[in-house]
């Protein structure tokens, strides 16, 4: 325990005098004659022991009860833990939360501004000795030092609303960084935030993270309640995007609204034009999903803003999204020895489409491998032993996310093949088979996302193909699903997946003499489908705020060339120049998103030219967007947060959540300590009251006394 003002302890020597006057009492004592003493006697012997111990309680009350007010009037006060030396140097690191949240309306105004007016008055209350770190979201490399006085003041009122929304752990280890860089007498933390419940998540990595030698308080600025709906998320129903056909674009929107509400706005704007339009609806307590339908008229690298109408929490009402469309699907045919002309005719005919495919074909034993970092869809037919340079080549091209179909010839196969299949995943093959009777495939797995559109109905009555001949598997994959399997359930035909890519499996070769699938109706549709769904373009969307790689194919070659990131409404001006270097199988871009503003982007390659004039090229669009918890608006209480923080073992953390105008003087009472005088006077008062009630009681049994004698 302290005193603010210890020099009022002196005034405790006055307890002496109550003590003098109570043990040489001057008061003179009249004599009574009476009739008859031996009834006195006996009750003054009594009744003298009683007396005397009830006036040393009233004495020892009323010396309570001035103790109490003279240590009250030395303001004492218990010092917070571990601030037993107030004085010296401190070391104040403030966060100021940037992230978008932070832009809603709090009971200050926006509360981004008013976290800034909260953060000037506080550094305005310190020493102009004290050193300060200021920090924002963006962890911005510029805030990386120790700022006086006046400089913390100027970086706190020039912070703007940001993109990020780091968590409460990063937060805490970018400040700790700084407070234990530094030697002085005291180090806080004070964190200016709305509490988000997302970004504040406490978890096991957070417990303990505050011990005894740094002080952490967080002032919140809470926002008032608001109904949220964001476009959450989107996806197409087919993997790979193609010019001329029609596109499903299913859209989630996700809400905490209260109530039903009809007919809110939806609509896709592709390169910057409006592709299409509709409406939603939305029911408390589930997300909605529709779906947008559009063409696509051009190929090669496409931007996409999918956008709705929500006021007043408008960060998250668009999502940007960037995606490939090409051509047409690129095919290479793999031909080994064993491929009859009847399996090359047959397959002719399956790509023939030059509308829907461009086929190149080459035999197995003087292939060009870089023709294979081209194609979407790799045909393997009629290899014996595969060679492991073909092998290698063949599994580098699915894991990057293209389609293998494989139609082994009609006779007993090389190792090559099993280390193919293990590579893939699936399962090596037994034996050739043959019978001397077609047998009857058994099940057509019509419910197989590759036949998503292909049947009207559910087909149930299907002629399904015949074999004579065909490689037996004991099993599928763990990633690996039939299509088409005899009565017993043994594999026929199957797909699975390995890395970003698929493949595909044949039993029996297309040769007639085998089976009659290169003849049968459904050959065809599961073909093409097979080519729809041969790359996996996917949809390029980051988040901002985080920093990520990307890797990109076929760049290797590109010798002297630079990779930059440029808005897709901005010039030359606005690129942002990157890091990136080869790695197997492309090339490996840095994207810096830290400070990333969300919308949609092109990633290009700079070539110089002999003109002097750099060469700007396309390779990538992408979109970037605010992260997706920040949309949820849910906040800790601040009783709730504290207790958690105590749970999670921070020695010394604080919850403050007045007013602007009060927070520094609620974070001054906090660094004195918690005072005692109130309490004081309250034992003061208790004291006296003790006293008044002894008083009381002894007077009433004088006064019994004395009637009894009279």
């Amino acid at each position: 325990m302290q005193f603010v003002h210890p020099e009022v302890l002196w005034a405790l020597l006055a307890l002496t005098i109550p003590v003098l006057v109570h043990l040489f009492s001057f008061r003179r004592h009249r004599k009574v004659a009476f009739s008859q003493t031996a009834f006195l006697k006996e009750l003054r012997m009594e009744s003298r022991s009683r007396n005397r111990i009830r006036n040393w309680l009233i004495l020892l009350m009323r010396l309570a009860a001035m103790s109490a007010i003279i240590l009250a009037f030395a303001e004492p006060f218990w010092p917070a833990e571990g601030d037993e030396n107030q004085g010296g140097q401190k070391l104040v690191s403030l966060y100021l939360d940037t992230s978008p949240s932070m832009e809603l309306e709090g009971r200050n105004g926006p509360m981004l501004e008013a976290a800034k007016s909260g953060a000037l008055a506080l550094v305005e209350s310190h020493a102009v000795t004290d050193r300060f770190h200021v920090v924002s979201s963006t962890f911005e490399a510029s805030d990386r030092r120790w700022l006086t006085k006046e400089e913390a003041l100027e970086r706190i009122a020039s912070l703007q609303p940001g993109h990020a929304a780091p968590g409460i752990r990063d937060v805490l280890l970018h400040q700790q960084e700084f407070l234990s860089s530094a030697e002085a007498d005291q180090r806080h933390a004070y964190l200016f935030t709305d509490l988000q419940a997302s970004s504040h998540a406490l978890t096991g990595e957070t417990s303990g993270m505050v011990d005894s030698s740094m002080v952490v308080r967080f002032i919140s600025q809470q926002a008032q309640p608001q109904v949220n709906i964001r476009v959450d998320s989107a996806w197409f129903d087919t993997p790979m995007r193609l010019v001329g056909r029609s596109e499903v674009l299913h859209v989630r929107i996700t809400h905490d609204a209260t109530r039903p509400v009809d007919a809110l706005p939806l609509s896709v704007n592709i390169n910057g034009r409006k592709a299409a339009i509709g409406s939603y609806r939305i029911v408390p307590g589930l997300p909605t999903d529709t779906v947008l339908r559009f063409r696509h008229e051009t190929s090669g690298p496409v931007h996409a803003v999918v956008s709705t109408t929500d006021a007043p929490v408008t960060f998250d009402d668009a999502l940007h999204i960037g995606y490939s469309v090409a051509e047409n699907v690129q095919v290479t045919l793999v031909q080994g020895r064993a491929s009859t002309p009847a399996e090359q005719v047959a397959l002719g005919r399956l790509f023939g489409d030059a509308a829907l495919h461009e086929v190149q074909s080459m035999d197995a034993a003087a292939l060009d491998y870089g023709t294979l970092e081209s194609a979407d869809l790799i045909v393997l037919q009629g290899v014996r032993d595969p060679s492991n340079g073909l092998v290698g080549a063949l599994l580098r091209n699915v894991e990057a996310g293209k389609s293998l179909l494989m139609l082994p010839p009609a006779s007993p196969l090389g190792e090559g093949w099993n280390e193919l299949l293990l590579g893939l995943g699936g399962q090596p093959v037994a034996d050739w088979v043959e019978s001397e009777t077609p047998v009857r495939l058994g099940t057509l797995h019509h419910t197989h996302p590759l036949f998503e559109g292909v049947f009207a109905r559910d087909p149930r009555r299907v002629d399904l193909p015949t074999v004579k001949g065909w490689h037996t598997r004991s099993r599928n994959g763990s990633l690996e699903r039939d299509l088409l399997s005899f009565a017993d359930g043994r594999p026929f035909l199957t797909t699975g997946l390995s890395g970003l890519g698929r493949y595909h499996f044949c039993a029996a070769p297309l040769d007639a003499a085998w089976s009659n699938l290169s003849q049968h109706a459904l050959l065809v549709p599961m073909t093409l489908r097979m080519a729809e769904t041969s790359r996996a373009t996917g949809l390029q969307q980051f988040t901002s705020g985080e920093e990520v790689a990307v890797l990109l194919q076929g760049l290797e070659g590109a010798t002297g060339a630079r990779l930059a990131l440029r808005p897709t409404s901005g010039d030359a001006g606005t690129r942002t120049m990157l890091e990136a270097g080869p790695v197997p199988g492309g090339v490996e871009v840095y994207l810096p998103l830290r400070e990333a503003t969300p919308g949609t982007y092109f990633l290009e390659t700079i070539t110089p030219t002999s003109s002097g004039v750099d060469s700007a090229q396309v390779v990538m669009a992408l979109g970037i967007n605010p992260s997706r918890s920040e949309s949820d608006l849910e906040v800790w209480d601040a009783t709730d947060l504290k207790q958690a923080l105590l749970t999670e073992g921070w020695k010394r953390s604080d919850v403050l959540s007045s007013d602007v105008e009060d927070v520094v003087e609620e974070v001054e009472e906090l660094e004195a300590g918690q005072p005692l005088w109130l309490s004081l006077i309250a034992l003061s008062l208790m004291f006296l009251l003790i006293e008044m009630s002894l008083l009381k009681r002894k007077s009433a049994l004088r006064s019994t006394h004395e009637s009894a004698t009279s």
